[in-house]
């Protein structure tokens, strides 16, 4: 059975199957979006789509869109 994912912003999707808590993309994130509460990543509305959550979680567990050109 596939992993389900949540959307947590209109351009971020998480799948709190694959992640362990190591908040690599918190703290990669150059606008500080990213955040647990409650083991729950949450986003605070303030993405750029700049991808490195996702380039840099080691376990795929983070996803954003692309920025439409």
């Amino acid at each position: 059975m596939p992993k389900q994912s949540k959307a947590i912003d209109p351009h971020i999707a998480w799948t709190p199957d694959y992640c362990k808590h190591c908040s690599t993309c918190i703290t990669i994130c150059p606008v500080k979006n990213l955040e647990f509460r409650n083991d729950e990543m949450c986003s605070l509305g303030k993405c750029t789509q700049c991808l490195l959550c996702t380039k840099y979680c080691p376990d795929f567990a983070i996803e954003v869109e692309p920025k439409k050109k």
